[in-house]
């Protein structure tokens, strides 16, 4: 017999309530973990002044992410969803709350990194179970709109949360921007409990660990599997490696780099600059949201290519040596523009991907994908920083373009009719 909740999501429409309080829970959580993934590697930043040790710290802090993403993915499959985004919160909550009580006892710099992880760690569970959450809630005729909602609630926590946490930082200190994150990790918890209603599936008896642990294997195994014999999802992946690899970590590392110290302005006009371009991210899900129709599969290439040629400006400009604020201008300008376009690619990879995926698989191909994603960000983290050290920024700029286009080209040539 169904369930009251599973009747109500039956009649669907996109704005239920059950997906209006998904997407306040999300909103919350984002905005404690983005406060907290701005501050701590710009406050390490600020200590070292060292952009190879920001380059590395940064790809330390995601080797978690890489681990845990392909269980997230699975548990999300299987786990109670509702619960285990309060446990998630929880959990962030109190690493805030012990970087609060241990910050004077311990290396900043190990200090930083080690809550980078477990931060990373947590929202490495956190994502898939949301994206799974989405297919309970909407129907599939509708998850292109939902994916793009729920990416635009992220990207205006990601233009508020930096703002916000950088005025905090800048006024009062790291301590304050802590505390303002755990407090609204809590507020999703609570959230998470009074308001979200997600259908479950029925769940099998009780397995002990072993098995527990050889069904998660297996999960893992037949989510790489299906991957494997979808070549257009192949193609979807390598375009998703490229934007969040090449792309952002290029900006991950060189955007704080280029406003803290080579314009010297200060950790609030960084805060602004993230909120720029995170002002173009929520442009660009608005975007998919509105014309859901023009962002399709063999699109994509196209998009990111255009990402990558906006920065090409951002070369000239160094070479120009344009009053500071002018030069601030316009590399967020760009980066926003940028950052638009990489967000509609990877929207309309998403919801291709939970299209042409099985319901039963949702989960762990997602967490697989995001794995895959993940994979050589610590690379790419830690070989920014030591280029960007010793080598001009307008010649990194052109790597990562003709990269990029590499990419798309081969991708291009490489798709299928849709399958």
């Amino acid at each position: 017999m169904s369930s009251p909740d599973q009747a109500q999501t039956s009649s669907k429409g996109l704005l239920t309530p059950p997906f209006i309080a998904l997407l306040t829970t999300e909103i919350l959580s984002s905005l404690g973990q983005t406060c907290l993934v701005f501050a701590l590697p710009l406050h390490l930043l600020n200590i070292s002044g060292s952009a190879s040790l920001y380059g590395m710290a940064s790809a330390m802090a995601v080797l978690p992410s890489i681990l845990l993403t392909p269980l997230g993915g699975a548990l999300a499959d299987r786990l109670h969803k509702q619960s285990t985004m309060a446990v998630l919160d929880i959990l962030s909550a109190l690493t805030a709350f012990l970087y609060i009580l241990i910050s004077h006892k311990i290396d900043p710099v190990f200090l930083n990194v080690t809550c980078m992880m477990l931060v990373n760690a947590y929202r490495a569970c956190y994502s898939p179970t949301v994206q799974a959450a989405l297919h309970c809630l909407v129907d599939s005729k509708d998850l292109t709109r939902a994916s793009a909602l729920v990416s635009q609630a992220i990207s205006l926590v990601g233009m508020i949360g930096p703002v916000l946490a950088g005025m905090v930082m800048g006024f009062f200190g790291i301590m304050q921007v802590v505390g303002v994150s755990a407090l609204a990790c809590l507020l999703s918890a609570a959230w998470i409990r009074i308001a979200v209603r997600i259908p479950e599936p029925a769940q099998s008896h009780f397995q002990g660990p072993k098995a527990r642990v050889s069904r998660l294997v297996a999960d893992t195994k037949e989510a790489a599997q299906f991957l494997v014999r979808h070549g257009n999802l192949k193609v979807v992946i390598g375009l998703s490696l490229a934007a969040n690899l090449i792309f952002a970590s290029y900006v991950n590392v060189a955007l704080p780099y280029m406003v803290t110290r080579t314009l010297g302005l200060s950790n609030a006009m960084q805060g602004l600059a993230e909120g720029i371009l995170a002002c173009g991210s929520l442009l660009g899900a608005i975007l998919v949201t509105i014309r859901p129709a023009w962002f399709h599969l063999r699109r994509i290439p196209m998009l990111l290519s255009g990402s990558a040629l906006v920065l090409l400006p951002i070369a000239a400009e160094l070479l120009m040596h344009l009053p500071t604020h002018v030069l601030f201008a316009l590399v967020t300008g760009c980066m926003a523009l940028a950052a638009g376009m990489v967000q509609t690619v990877n929207i309309t990879s998403l919801s291709y991907e939970q299209i042409h995926t099985p319901a039963r698989l949702i989960g762990k191909v997602i967490g697989l994908t995001n794995s895959l994603c993940m994979c050589a960000i610590p690379l790419r983290q830690a070989a920014f920083g030591p280029l960007i050290d010793h080598s001009p920024m307008t010649l990194i700029i052109t790597g990562v373009v003709m990269v990029t286009l590499l990419t798309c080209l081969i991708a291009r040539l490489a798709m299928k009719p849709d399958e």
